[in-house]
């Protein structure tokens, strides 16, 4: 490879993108910093055209708007590698939307291959080991090393060519129009915008050991641990783990030196936080017992007897024809789909009992599935 150019500026962006709308397919990947910051951001955006690799530092610059009509245009191929990440995080920042995308990860699932990962795939097809010291690398920092940029050259600049080998094969298996379908799904979903949730603390392992105004204090610490959190600009679990908050709420302790002898407590944390979290338990103590709030309504209503057995069936059918496809089960379907589908063909009774699937696994599998639903609609008017 020769080196990727480093984009840095709106104005080069702005040029280079007059070149790449000419392009009939590009492909892209993502670095971003949620293992690291408060609140997650895209911090690198790489980019392959048929001939040339690039670079883009959105932290250098904000406004990246000119890569949207390039995501939107229906006559260029968007190239991923197991990009719903990728899609849901440019979606989030910069409300890109995605029309013609091809996602070598998913083809590779649908072509039956064990090794989903990208440099397997490169390793496996072009005879190239790659690095995975830098996966957990902080993309935020700066400035960005050349080995940094070399390596998230080496995520793009391959994919045209694997993306040519998967397409012959799925044309030879039939299989393009599945992946079409999954392609056209992912640049459908839409991200979900994190909040933090006041009552977490509820959920922490450990949790149910203690009581009373140990449950008062582990508020206030999980509190506290939210606030330095975001003052700093760090994932929560990089200030003190979740195990940690549990202890010291068990342990109640009133000084410093009772808070060192806390199982899984460290210099650094004791240090820079030792004095907040024996706040945060003196304002447990003096606060009133706290009371869980009611658990929200399930969503999911229970299945019916008759629901359960069909659902149950069309696993079964599913793992079956999966194994005789040489694909993973969720290329046939979804197991939420299977559910839906289940649903469907319980309730909508005198309606379509195939209404949930799209035209292609309705020519596909409908035939199996009615079978597979009248067998078990009829076990159930049997027992």
């Amino acid at each position: 490879m020769k080196d990727a150019t480093l984009i840095t500026a709106k104005e080069h962006l702005e040029e280079v993108c007059v070149d790449l709308a000419k392009c009939d397919r590009l492909a892209f990947d993502t670095e971003s910093n949620g293992f690291y910051a408060y609140k997650e951001k895209v911090c690198l955006i790489q980019i392959s055209s048929p001939t040339e690799d690039f670079i883009v530092d959105p932290i250098a610059f904000k406004d990246i708007s000119c890569l949207g009509p390039l995501f939107a245009d229906p006559k260029i191929e968007i190239l991923f590698h197991a990009g719903e990440y990728d899609v849901l995080c440019l979606k989030r920042d910069y409300g890109f939307t995605f029309t013609n995308l091809y996602d070598t990860m998913i083809a590779a699932r649908i072509l039956g291959t064990k090794e989903l990962g990208l440099a397997a795939a490169i390793e496996r097809h072009f005879g190239i080991v790659i690095s995975k010291k830098l996966q957990r690398a902080d993309w935020g920092k700066r400035p960005l090393t050349h080995e940094m940029i070399r390596y998230a050259q080496g995520d793009t600049h391959f994919l045209m060519r694997l993306a040519d080998i998967q397409k012959k094969l799925l044309e030879e298996k039939g299989r393009m129009a599945d992946a079409k379908e999954a392609f056209a799904d992912l640049a459908e979903l839409e991200p979900n915008v994190k909040t933090f949730d006041q009552e977490g603390f509820w959920k922490l392992v450990g949790r149910e050991d203690i009581g009373g105004q140990a449950m008062a204090a582990l508020k206030e610490i999980w509190l506290f641990r939210e606030h330095q959190a975001s003052s700093r600009d760090r994932a929560p679990f990089r200030v003190m783990p979740e195990d940690l908050m549990v202890k010291i709420a068990q342990a109640m302790p009133e000084t410093r030196e009772a808070l060192a002898a806390v199982r899984g407590m460290t210099p650094y944390i004791l240090e820079r936080f030792g004095s907040g979290l024996l706040s945060a338990v003196e304002k447990g103590k003096a606060s009133p017992p706290v009371t869980r709030p009611p658990s929200a309504p399930a969503e999911r209503k229970r299945l019916s007897d008759l629901e359960w057995r069909t659902f149950e069936a069309l696993r079964a059918w599913r793992k079956s024809r999966s194994e005789k496809d040489a694909v993973e089960p969720v290329v046939i379907m979804t197991t939420e789909s299977l559910r839906t589908l289940a649903i469907h063909a319980c309730r909508d009774h005198g309606g379509d009992p195939l209404g949930p699937l799209s035209d292609l696994k309705r020519s596909r599998y409908g035939e199996d599935i009615l079978k597979v639903v009248a067998t078990a609609r009829a076990a159930k008017n049997g027992s």
